[in-house]
């Protein structure tokens, strides 16, 4: 990690009537946050995920101890008034000992549009990689992928990412390792995480991944076809010449039975609803989506034993 200029030297106080009665209590504790945000376990992230640990890394061949220390204070304090990750981006204010809070932001690497759609091809072509992240699990043999481009899914080295901080620190500030440690614990909540930091959203790659997941087992019109009406077998007459039995049903409805719509995207609500919240030990979804199976064979089998009663006049 570096740092980038800093534009803020408000820490420090103003003169002898900005100065605190108590100096030595001013100096050691920041000024407190209601409501901020602030580490769920009192012992710091756990790192319960693979990801997770890899950040932590980061963290730890980047920043100095003290800083660490202090950051992990601050974030469990609850310093820090609000934070948000985008794309390749984390933007926070962290309140100090300066009557405001520090603005600060951390720049993750990111990998290049073609880079991202290599590595989807390379994803879909994999049931596994598919099923998992639908489940919001990031295996680690997810891995591999990247490794095969010659790529990591967590950034490593001094450029890796690029700290931004109002403060008058030098070098990588606890404000920056205050973010970072909570940027740890949502990497433990949601995996998927580390895909905006390097640059795509979650649900956009999954999105991304499901209909390039289609291409490669249905082919590209599966993939962006919409459902359909079957065509009638001959063109609608006027409306004024079947007036007298407009609202009584035809032969037409007949035809209905014997033209079926063309396959369209499996497991289309599975998808458009996206990763359960439920975590056990099957993912919901693809539990669903064998049951969904099922169901559908079963119906099929139905219909076709009904139609061949039908023709044998049972």
């Amino acid at each position: 990690m570096t740092s980038g200029s800093s534009a803020y030297h408000g820490e420090r106080g103003g003169g002898e009537a900005g100065r605190s009665r108590f100096p030595d209590r001013e100096a050691a504790a920041p000024r407190r946050v209601r409501s901020g945000v602030k580490l769920r376990s009192k012992d710091g992230p756990q790192g319960r995920t693979w990801i997770a640990r890899q950040w932590l890394k980061l963290l730890d061949a980047s920043f100095s101890a003290d800083v660490l220390r202090e950051g992990l204070a601050y974030a469990r304090s609850g310093q820090t008034v609000g934070f948000e990750i985008k794309p390749g981006l984390i933007e926070a204010q962290v309140q100090g000992r300066a009557a405001k809070p520090y603005a600060m932001a951390l720049r993750v690497q990111t990998l290049s549009a073609g880079q991202w759609e290599r590595l989807i091809d390379v994803m879909a072509a994999e049931a596994v990689y598919v099923a998992r992240l639908l489940a919001n699990e990031l295996p680690p043999s997810i891995q591999q992928a990247f490794a095969s481009m010659g790529l990591e899914i967590m950034p490593r080295g001094p450029e890796a990412v690029v700290c931004e901080c109002q403060c008058a620190a030098e070098g990588l500030c606890k404000h920056a390792a205050t973010v970072a440690y909570l940027v740890a614990e949502q990497l433990d909540d949601d995996p998927m995480t580390s895909f905006t930091l390097r640059g795509i959203p979650g649900e956009q790659l999954l999105d991304r991944l499901r209909q390039a997941r289609t291409i490669h087992t249905h082919g590209v019109a599966a993939a962006h076809a919409d459902p359909m009406i079957p065509e009638s077998r001959a063109p609608v007459p006027p409306l004024e010449e079947c007036i007298d039995d407009f609202w009584r049903l035809g032969h037409r409805l007949a035809e209905l039975r014997e033209s079926h719509p063309p396959p369209h995207v499996h497991h289309a609500l599975l998808r458009r609803l996206g990763p359960s919240p439920m975590n056990g030990k099957f993912p919901l979804v693809g539990m669903l989506a064998s049951v969904y199976d099922c169901v559908a064979e079963s119906a099929v089998r139905l219909r076709d034993q009904a139609d061949q009663l039908e023709e044998n006049g049972e």
